[in-house]
């Protein structure tokens, strides 16, 4: 999955290049139009002088944009010492792109339509000011994601834990975290929910654990070594995946008619289908405890 999504980065980095080459010789033949033609005496062309300029800004823009996207791009990697495209710096950095992409735009069609951008400006500065009350949460999101792209805590096939998501991250976009949960569903979190809450990055511990937090009922016999010794032998089957000696219980919290256990498994394997049986097993045995 993670190499698919590599390849196709990779692809639309070889688009993007292609397209650039195409903008640079559409504005070098509009350069050499406006220079090679008589504008101020053929009326057909006065008539086209308004889309001949908002070309040249549009392409001159584009080209400007993605020379310094290039350039940021390489000074990254080669900073890195990286040829990795699939990374949240240029993801963010392509994000950032694309939005001065959309401005170099607007103010394309305001010169076609012949309006002086200071004047245009001047006059929606109230109603822009409306329009960013109105949708603040997505502005926060938006820049909440930028915040998101350009750190290194958490970056594109992280697993991680985010409130009581869970999941492998697949795309982080301008207003959310797109995360694919253990039963392959799609997970939208808000970037906002991101930044605000506690993270935990699977991917970046140094050995992988299961936690199971659980509750029993507090009555005579309830003893937590025997407890122990009966969830150790519903992972024997699976003593190559899991490190037996490093299995934990504890008690969290004892109270007058329940105590809250948690109960901590070290693996030896990377393998989902394997931690799913894992993690099955043992709920499985907490489940009987829960009915002794």
């Amino acid at each position: 999955m993670v190499e698919l999504g590599k390849s196709k980065i990779e692809a639309t980095e070889r688009r993007k290049r292609i397209v650039f080459v195409i903008k640079v010789l559409t504005y070098l033949v509009l350069v050499f139009l406006r220079e090679y033609l008589d504008w101020k005496n053929e009326p057909l062309l006065i008539r086209l002088t308004p889309l001949m300029d908002a070309l040249s800004l549009l392409l001159a823009g584009s080209v400007l944009i993605s020379l310094g996207r290039l350039f940021l791009v390489r000074f990254y990697l080669r900073k890195k010492k990286s040829d990795s495209l699939h990374n949240n710096f240029v993801l963010g950095i392509n994000y950032i792109a694309s939005m001065l992409n959309v401005i170099v735009f607007l103010f394309a069609i305001m010169i076609f339509i012949q309006i002086k951008p200071s004047e245009f400006l001047g006059s929606i500065t109230l109603v822009a000011a409306a329009i960013a009350l109105l949708s603040k949460d997505y502005i926060t999101n938006m820049i909440n994601g930028l915040i998101i792209m350009f750190s290194d805590q958490i970056t594109l096939g992280d697993y991680i834990q985010v409130a009581e998501h869970k999941g492998k991250i697949q795309d982080i976009t301008l207003l959310n975290v797109v995360l694919t949960n253990d039963d392959s569903d799609l997970v939208m979190v808000p970037n906002s929910l991101i930044l605000a809450s506690h993270i935990i990055n699977h991917s970046r511990q140094s050995v992988r654990r299961l936690t199971f937090e659980f509750e029993l009922k507090n009555q005579a016999g309830l003893n937590v070594d025997q407890t122990e010794q009966k969830l150790k032998n519903a992972i024997k089957p699976f003593g190559h995946e899991v490190k037996l000696h490093s299995i934990t219980l504890k008690a969290l919290e004892i109270h007058k008619d329940i105590v809250k256990m948690k109960l901590q498994v070290q693996l030896n394997t990377n393998s989902k289908e394997q931690e799913k049986k894992i993690r099955r097993s043992i709920n499985q045995s907490i489940i009987d405890l829960g009915h002794e």
